[in-house]
């Protein structure tokens, strides 16, 4: 058993929609460098092995005392972005960050597609793609154009307002930190869901044409341990 064991990622895997042709995506979320769980070392040769095609990350790619500099997440990100295309939206902590103005260059620089209050056309695996990105202060744009509709919005509790708003395919969220401590299937607490939260890991039907996959995230939050909430990546497999 795994109840206090958080050094290892598990990475759940999912296939949906429906076409002929298939693209294979990472989840990442939260992984407040330089506080990470996991061993994030493993994480790029973990990419390869799954044959994964695009990484989005979901917010709090720092916590919100890192400096940028030293923390690691820029030699993570190069790592990930000469593997494959790598997509980012901010979460609570880049907001809260005294450096906050500096993190998009942070991320161009080693190669990241900041999509944070835009919408971006792209090609994945020779499909069209419309990611997009939602805001902490001035919310999610919409979509134009044609192509699979990604909203990165790392508030899971958040989904349903987006569905009847925009209207994406599929909204990938993190946050929640699985509830932190997991009794059975279900989290304890969660920040902006409170106790019992509904949101907290994997896959949730929001409504109809609307999928929500929730990663239960990779760093540590304001609690110094997890309990059965090992560290998360969700693996999707999008049938276009």
């Amino acid at each position: 058993m795994r109840i206090f064991e958080n050094k290892r990622i598990d990475y759940e895997e999912f296939s949906l929609g429906q076409g002929q042709c298939s693209v294979k995506v990472a989840i990442l979320s939260d992984l407040h460098f330089p506080r990470q769980c996991a061993d994030v070392s493993s994480i790029l040769s973990e990419m390869e092995h799954r044959g994964v095609d695009a990484a989005f990350l979901t917010g709090d790619l720092v916590w919100r005392k890192a400096d940028l500099v030293t923390c690691g997440a820029a030699e993570f990100l190069d790592g990930l972005s000469s593997l494959m295309p790598v997509f980012f939206a901010e979460g609570n902590h880049e907001l809260r960050h005294s450096r906050r103005r500096e993190i998009p260059a942070l991320l161009k620089e080693h190669g990241v597609h900041d999509v944070t209050g835009v919408c971006l056309p792209v090609k994945i695996g020779g499909e069209d793609f419309l990611i997009a990105g939602d805001t902490e202060e001035d919310g999610a744009p919409r979509f134009e154009g044609k192509g699979v509709r990604i909203l990165l919005a790392h508030h899971p509790e958040r989904a349903k307002g987006h569905a009847q708003i925009l209207c994406p395919d599929y909204i990938f969220s993190g946050h929640a930190h699985g509830g932190q401590f997991r009794i059975g299937k279900r989290g304890l607490y969660a920040p902006d869901q409170g106790l019992f939260p509904k949101y907290t890991s994997g896959l949730y039907p929001i409504c109809e044409g609307t999928d929500l996959i929730v990663s239960r995230g990779i760093g540590r939050s304001r609690f110094p341990f997890r309990i059965n909430d090992p560290p998360h990546i969700p693996i999707v497999t999008i049938f276009a």
